[in-house]
């Protein structure tokens, strides 16, 4: 977990990423967007469990923090289940992220401050020191790591839902040659099928028929309505819709590999830096991080990260 930059949704990811607006990319659409969507048809959003852990501090908090005694972190609560609000609106903050940020800073024996921005504002805030770090669902991209530092914390890419019955169909990517299948509109993962087509002509078989939509939750409408067979979203958006839609939809793994590495962002050279990226290995290496994934429905085997 070395340093090395959203995705709130692209995954979602967008195909020309800037140094911040792509993240909440891995977000299902914009703030207002994301909760009414996931509102409308990710119906159940609830806090997830908090992590275990022995209740004393097992490393010494490093200098440098801009409040001492707290970890302070930059957050744009309006992504389940990375960071998102228990109630919906507003109160305790929930997710990965969260939980995560929560263990990073009883590692070190201070609390967890979260200071909440929109996308837009976290590396401001980082830049101005309103907080220590970034946990928020960042991609690491050269552009990010061109003005802060990142330590990696988890594996991101597309991931293909469909049907209960129908899943296990798709084992690669080619399985998806001549089956509709749904996507966000302009997103890469709405690329990336569109770039399958040539892959499956190249195999001697059927282009896959790909319906864009412009929110997240209408690809898992066609879904469950049938007029797709399969839809496509990261991983992590993924393993959540599937957790939301228990026995109408599951995710079919293995299709596409993992390709985005989501990190904890610090300034660039900063003290802060090492440090995060060690914590974040020792809380890998006693399973802290894993445990905290599964607690948010999310595949534990994403935080085996480099």
């Amino acid at each position: 977990m070395i340093n090395a930059t959203s995705a709130h949704s692209d995954p979602r990811f967008h195909a020309t990423p800037t140094v911040i607006g792509d993240l909440h990319m891995l977000k299902f659409t914009k703030p207002a967007l994301a909760a009414a969507a996931l509102a409308l048809l990710l119906s159940g959003c609830s806090a997830a469990a908090s992590p275990s852990s022995t209740g004393q501090a097992s490393a010494t908090a490093p200098k440098g923090l801009t409040t001492s005694g707290k970890l302070t972190l930059c957050i744009d609560p309006e992504y389940a289940p990375l960071e998102y609000y228990a109630n919906g609106s507003s109160g305790d903050i929930a997710g990965f992220d969260a939980d995560a940020a929560r263990a990073l800073a009883k590692h070190w024996g201070v609390d967890a401050k979260f200071e909440v921005t929109t996308f837009d504002g976290l590396m401001p805030g980082l830049q101005t020191r309103r907080c220590d770090a970034i946990f928020g669902g960042l991609y690491m991209s050269k552009a990010r790591l061109d003005v802060a530092d990142a330590s990696a914390v988890m594996n991101a890419g597309p991931a293909i839902l469909a049907a209960p019955i129908s899943a296990g169909n798709y084992k690669t990517s080619l399985d998806l040659c001549g089956h509709s299948v749904a996507a966000q509109s302009a997103s890469a993962n709405a690329a990336r099928i569109t770039a399958l087509k040539d892959e499956c002509k190249k195999a001697g078989k059927d282009e896959p028929k790909l319906t864009e939509y412009p929110k997240t939750a209408e690809t898992v409408l066609a879904v469950l309505n049938g007029k797709s067979e399969a839809l496509i979203e990261t991983n992590v958006a993924a393993a959540y819709m599937a957790s939301q839609n228990e026995g109408k939809l599951t995710v079919a793994p293995g299709v596409f590999p993992a390709d985005t590495t989501f990190g904890v962002f610090t300034r660039k050279n900063d003290p802060l830096s090492p440090a995060i990226a060690q914590a974040l290995k020792e809380l890998h290496q006693d399973g802290t991080l894993a445990k905290i994934a599964k607690d948010n429905k999310l595949d534990s085997t994403i935080v085996d990260v480099p």
